[in-house]
C-alpha cells in the first residue's frame, strides 16, 4: 500500500507493523520511517501518530478473523480494526483509508468502527474493488473505506468506479514478453512494466514512452516456462480449479498460491481446468510477488521463505493502491466530481414535469455547482449552500445563475432523500409534489 500511494504522489512519514520482519522489508525497499508497534496500545501509538499531523492515516487490520479462510469467529484481531477507527478519530486526519476482505463490512468490528468514525464526522465511501481492474491479473476482491471529514457518503464511489479498465488484467499481459506480439513503452518509474502485449490496453502515452527498448532489456528468468506452458496452477480453494490458462487472471494469492500439485490434484483433476496439473507450470515466489504488485528487484533478502510468502499474500497490489491513491488527489486538488448517481433525470421528469431540455439543465447545474465546491459533498444541504455562497467564484456569478444552481442542488439532495422504493414510482402527480414542497 505504501509503494502504490507514494507512485500516486503521497509522502509517506511514518509506518507501523507488528511484525519484524515485514518491518526488515520495509525498510530494505520504502525507508526507514517503519518500526515494529502493537497500535492496540493507543495510549502511547496515538501522541505519536498526531504528532505526525498527517493528512490521512491507511492501514489493514487484520482480515483472518473474516476471511472465508478463516473459521469466521471476531477475536483479538478483529479488535484492531476497533482500534484503527480509535486512531483516526484520535488523529482526525482529513482522510482514511482502510483496507480488508469483504465479509469484515458485516463483521461486530467494522459495526463499533464505522460508528465511531460516522461520529467523529467521516463520510465514508465503503467499496469493494476487484484488483485485475486495477493492473494486476489476479481476481482479488478487497473491501476499502475510503474516510474524508465533513463528507456525504459514498462521495467517492463514482470515482473509483471510473479509475478501473474496462476489462480484467489476464496473465498474459504481465508475463507475454517472453512471447512475439508485444511492444515495448519505456516505464515511468524503475521496476515498472515496460512491455506490453497488443491484446491489452495500451498504458498512458507520453514523450518517454516513445524510447526505444534497452539492448540489455531481457524476460525475466522463468517466464518463458511459464508462456510456453500457455497454462499455469494455484493451489485451489476448497474443491476450486488449479489450473488456468495465461488468457485470464490468477486467483487472489495466498500463502499457499504456489505449491506443486498434490497427489489428489493430479488424480482427480478439476472439469473446468484448461491442462492436466502436471503440464501446467508452477509459479515462482518472484512471479507469485509481481502477480502481487510488487516490482522485479524488490529485496526480500534476509526474509526467511515462507515469510516471504505470507507477506506477499497479506499485501494490497501497488498498482491497486495507486489507482486509490491518485482517485484521492484528485478530489483533493478539486480535479474530480462525484457522478450524478442513479435516476435523477426520470425522477425530475415524473415528479417535477421536467421536460427533456429542463433534465439535462438541472444535471448540468448539479456539475456546475459542485466543480465551484471543488468535488466536496456535504451531509447536509444547509452546509451544501452555506459552503456554495462563501465560493468567491459563484458569488461573481449573475443573481439568477445563482439562484438555478441552488435550485439544483435542492432538487438533488431532495431526490436522494427520498425512500428508494418511491424513488422508482412510474407516475406521481406534479402539482401534489409541489403542494407538499411548499
Amino acid at each position: 500500500m505504501s509503494l502504490g500511494l507514494k507512485r500516486a504522489g503521497f509522502e509517506v512519514v511514518a509506518a507501523y507493523d507488528s511484525w519484524q520482519a515485514a518491518v526488515d522489508v520495509y525498510r530494505q525497499n520504502l525507508g526507514g520511517f517503519v518500526r515494529v508497534a502493537d497500535l492496540k496500545d493507543i495510549f502511547r501509538i496515538a501522541p505519536e501518530i498526531v504528532a505526525q499531523r498527517p493528512d490521512m492515516i491507511v492501514g489493514g487490520p487484520p482480515c483472518q478473523d473474516f476471511s472465508t479462510a478463516g473459521e469466521r469467529i471476531e477475536g483479538e484481531r478483529a479488535g484492531l480494526t476497533r482500534a484503527f477507527a480509535m486512531l483516526v478519530c484520535i488523529v482526525r486526519p482529513r482522510w482514511f483509508l482502510m483496507e480488508n476482505v469483504p465479509l469484515a463490512a458485516r463483521s461486530d468490528a467494522w459495526r463499533d468502527a464505522r460508528a465511531m468514525l460516522v461520529k467523529a464526522g467521516y463520510g465514508l465511501t465503503e467499496t469493494t474493488l476487484n484488483a485485475t481492474y486495477y493492473g494486476v491479473p489476479q481476481t482479488r476482491k478487497r473491501l476499502f473505506v475510503v474516510g474524508r471529514l465533513g463528507e456525504a457518503d459514498a462521495f467517492l464511489e463514482s470515482a473509483l468506479a471510473a479509475a478501473r479498465s474496462p476489462e480484467k488484467m489476464p496473465m498474459r499481459a504481465m508475463f507475454g514478453e517472453a512471447l512475439g506480439g508485444c511492444y515495448y513503452a519505456h516505464p515511468r518509474h524503475p521496476g515498472k512494466r515496460g512491455v506490453w502485449s497488443v491484446d491489452e490496453p495500451a498504458p498512458t502515452m507520453r514523450g518517454s514512452s516513445r524510447r526505444p527498448m534497452p539492448a540489455t532489456y531481457q524476460p525475466r528468468p522463468g517466464d518463458t516456462a511459464l508462456v510456453e506452458a500457455g497454462a499455469f496452477f494455484t493451489r485451489p480453494y476448497h474443491d476450486g480449479r488449479g489450473v488456468r490458462s495465461l488468457d485470464e487472471p490468477a486467483p487472489a494469492v495466498v500463502r499457499t498460491t504456489r505449491e506443486r500439485p498434490r497427489q489428489s490434484h493430479l488424480d482427480r483433476p478439476h472439469p473446468a481446468d484448461s491442462v492436466h496439473p502436471a503440464k501446467a507450470a508452477v509459479l515462482t515466489q518472484e512471479q507469485v510477488s509481481r502477480i502481487q504488485g510488487f516490482p522485479i528487484g524488490w529485496d526480500w533478502s534476509g526474509a526467511a521463505v515462507r515469510d516471504v510468502d505470507q507477506m506477499i499474500a497479506n499485501a494490497v497490489p501497488a498498482p491497486l493502491a495507486e489507482a486509490i491513491g491518485r482517485t484521492i488527489l484528485a478530489r483533493e486538488a478539486g480535479e474530480s466530481i462525484p457522478e450524478i448517481q442513479g435516476r435523477f433525470g426520470q425522477w425530475l421528469r415524473r415528479s417535477k414535469g421536467f421536460n427533456g431540455q429542463a433534465v439535462r439543465n438541472g444535471k448540468s447545474r448539479v456539475n456546475r455547482a459542485r466543480r465551484l465546491l471543488g468535488g466536496r459533498t456535504f451531509p447536509d444541504l444547509a452546509g451544501e449552500l452555506a459552503a456554495l455562497d462563501a465560493v468567491e467564484a459563484f458569488a461573481a456569478l449573475p443573481t439568477g445563475t445563482r439562484s438555478d444552481l441552488r435550485k439544483a442542488l435542492r432538487l438533488y439532495r431532495e431526490w436522494q432523500e427520498q425512500p428508494k422504493g418511491r424513488r422508482k414510482v412510474k407516475a406521481v402527480l406534479p402539482a401534489a409534489v409541489e403542494a407538499v414542497a411548499a
